[in-house]
């Protein structure tokens, strides 16, 4: 039903912005309208298009998923989202330094996806939404145990965390974002 309506739309003539032609088209609508469309011709068959019809007991051919062999997965660091109202990163990073545990310390702190510190601009526009990145330092390896105490850090220092990612490896290739000049 939904693709005969489909088809039903197009025939008719209305048509979104990267399908409307000029002479062949009827009416111009955006995704919403083009949605709309589609509903009010539920029950419709084209004239000139070629209906589909779908027998009642077809079955849909998914093929079964593989599991890939297990691999070896490595914990890299965490990524601390921050909601913080300040707006310069080294100021959120003289907050942050004091959770460091053991050999963990803050790597970086990103932006709406751009790097603001260290060596960011002052003038980037931040918002209320910081990503901190902690890692251990070269040689040491990471574990939960540390990130709880990262979190119980926060917790002690009135920093609200909104969420943590755990970054990994798999077979020693990172699998999560690099932040710039990584």
């Amino acid at each position: 039903k939904v693709q005969n309506a489909w088809l039903t739309t197009i025939e008719a003539g209305i048509h979104t912005y990267d399908l409307y032609k000029e002479g062949v088209s009827r009416k111009k609508v955006g995704t919403r309208g083009f949605a709309e469309a589609v509903i009010r011709h539920m029950g419709k068959k084209p004239a000139v298009l070629r209906p589909v019809k779908f027998n009642a007991d077809a079955k849909i051919n998914v093929p079964s998923y593989k599991r890939k062999a297990p691999r070896q997965k490595t914990l890299l660091g965490v990524d601390l989202f921050v909601h913080w109202p300040g707006t310069q990163a080294d100021d959120l990073a003289e907050l942050l330094n004091p959770l460091r545990t053991g050999s963990w310390e803050l790597q970086m702190i990103t932006n709406r996806g751009i790097k603001v510190w260290p060596e960011g601009f002052p003038e980037t526009f931040c918002t209320d939404h910081w990503r901190c990145r902690f890692m251990p330092k070269a040689g040491e390896m990471a574990s939960a145990e540390h990130i709880l105490v990262l979190l119980e850090n926060a917790f002690q220092h009135s920093i609200e965390v909104i969420k943590t990612e755990n970054l990994y490896a798999f077979d020693g290739k990172p699998a999560f974002s690099l932040g710039q000049g990584q």
